[in-house]
């Protein structure tokens, strides 16, 4: 039950989800007191993380995506990915794909998931008015249809758009429906955060390339192919370290983002490591922690810079 229950919300997902809305919400309280909306927030941002993951398992169960991902998997294979995985996080199948949970089931747990989605935002509505409902119209959206069809974002080259625009969102807004106030500093916290997880998406992508030829999908993988891939996804590992070294304008405690480089070092030099035949497959779960990381050091260095004033000139 306990597996199944893993399986089916993969909580451990919504963590980037709620962690990009922290940093917002963290962000807003180094410039005014608004606690409750800086709680409400990011367990709304919870929701809806539980609702997108679960609504994408259930469409590529129904579009027969997850499952095309198996024909491609060896024995052997499955064993040393399961290694590289914990298990809490490790995805050994689509629930659906292998009877673990209904349909009926998943659409009752969406629905419920939704409801508490709604119940939570009514605070945040009545707090932020009307900007609140278009942007939850907005992630609604962008959650729902990034596998639903008839608009399926993902299958056709627009998903890792979705994500990172998503993502963005949460980390911006989050901050300026508590205060509505423009800042320079969060946007390009948010471009960092929405970049970030875009690049998540990407190398994650990887890993499923030859299920997604066979299926027909457009992402950007099969697009560029995947040595190219490899090189777009260097490229923009380096505009997020130079939208790193951008935010040290702000505060040179932003320095301390630089302490990715090593892990994306990392995840480059095995993605360029043609011996492995692990190599699509091995930074997946790296640049998970690349990006949880990189946001909690913004949430440390947001807590500091509130500490510590830094004038700029």
């Amino acid at each position: 039950m306990y597996r199944t229950l893993l399986n089916l919300l993969r909580i451990s997902y919504a963590l980037p989800f709620v962690m990009a809305s922290v940093t917002g919400a963290v962000f807003a309280l180094t410039v005014c007191d608004e606690w409750l909306m800086a709680v409400l927030i990011p367990l709304d941002m919870f929701f809806f993380a539980l609702f997108a993951n679960l609504s994408n398992d259930y469409f590529d169960h129904k579009s027969g995506t997850d499952a095309t991902r198996f024909d491609f998997m060896t024995p052997e294979r499955k064993e040393a990915i399961k290694e590289l995985y914990d298990e809490r996080v490790y995805w050994d199948g689509n629930i659906f794909d292998k009877g673990d949970v209904s349909e009926r089931a998943g659409k009752i747990v969406l629905t419920a998931i939704l409801a508490l989605a709604a119940l939570t935002a009514i605070p945040i509505i009545l707090y932020g008015g009307w900007l609140v409902l278009v942007l939850g119209a907005i992630g609604l959206f962008l959650a729902y249809f990034y596998t639903a069809p008839p608009l399926n974002l993902g299958a056709r080259g627009l998903g890792e758009l979705d994500v990172g625009v998503s993502f963005f969102m949460m980390s911006f807004f989050t901050y300026y429906v508590i205060r509505p106030e423009w800042s320079w500093q969060m946007f390009l916290i948010g471009l960092i955060i929405g970049t970030s997880v875009m690049l998540m998406r990407f190398i994650d992508q990887m890993s499923g390339y030859e299920a997604h030829v066979k299926g027909g999908e457009k992402d950007w993988c099969v697009r560029l192919g995947l040595e190219r891939a490899v090189s777009a996804a260097g490229i923009i590992i380096l505009v997020i370290h130079a939208m790193h070294l951008g935010l040290a304008y702000f505060h040179p405690v932003f320095l301390m983002l630089l302490l990715t480089v090593p892990m994306s070092r990392k995840i480059m030099k095995g993605l360029h490591d043609k011996g492995d035949d692990l190599r699509f497959i091995r930074p997946a779960p790296q640049i998970v922690k690349m990006v949880i990381f990189s946001e909690l050091l913004i949430i440390i260095s947001l807590t500091v810079q509130n500490a510590l004033p830094w004038t700029v000139w």
